[in-house]
């Protein structure tokens, strides 16, 4: 039994191969004699469809996490001076959101932090800090105690000394020192503050660190 439903779509389908660069040029022609009219009627779109476009995009990049962040990696090795404008540019939003990210994602950090030193490559990373650090230790004043420690920890309302969020079991206090032990410090209790270990990190050698930078 002849179906013209079914002629009609293997007719259409073989119409629009054999007419596909003229139908290109005809869609290129129209949306620039339509310029404006195309982006009112996507806008309007866009707004009736946001809940949908959202969960689809977030839908997408949880499908292609991997593939995204190696772009990214990727982007930012191959343009190290816009990564760095960038951070300058927007150094307010990019703290706004990771002190968002780390309210959603409580203990991610350490959790983290803990699996990559137990791979080899967070051994050896380790290893190198610590042998660093000992034999930076070598020469430097060491005279503070648990009770300076705590007395500092106290000082600063428990704390920490840069972003001021609060320790608890999930934000350990971490022992930074003003002046680096790489610098010249000492670790002496005029030398020490309570840091997270979030600005620890980023404040690594650093003089006159402030919290975002």
């Amino acid at each position: 039994m002849f179906d013209k439903k079914e002629y009609m779509k293997v007719y259409m389908k073989q119409w629009h191969l054999d007419h596909k660069e003229s139908e290109k040029a005809y869609d290129k022609q129209y949306r620039l004699e339509h310029k404006e009219e195309k982006a009112e009627y996507d806008k309007q779109w866009h707004l009736d469809h946001k809940k949908t476009e959202k969960e689809r995009s977030k839908q997408w990049y949880f499908n292609h996490k991997e593939t995204q962040r190696e772009k990214g990696k990727q982007r930012y090795l191959d343009h190290p001076e816009h990564a760095k404008q960038y951070r300058l540019d927007h150094k307010e939003e990019i703290k706004e959101y990771n002190n968002q990210w780390h309210l959603d994602h409580p203990g991610y950090l350490r959790r983290y932090q803990k699996q990559y030193y137990q791979t080899p490559e967070g051994k050896a990373t380790s290893q190198r800090r610590n042998t660093k650090r000992r034999v930076q230790e070598r020469g430097l004043i060491n005279t503070l105690t648990a009770e300076e420690w705590l007395g500092i920890l106290k000082e600063y309302n428990y704390k920490c000394a840069y972003c001021g969020i609060d320790f608890d079991e999930n934000t350990l206090p971490t022992k930074d020192h003003v002046i680096p032990i790489s610098k010249g410090g000492n670790n002496t209790r005029e030398n020490i503050v309570p840091a997270c270990q979030s600005c620890n990190s980023k404040k690594y050698n650093k003089m006159d660190y402030k919290e975002g930078e």
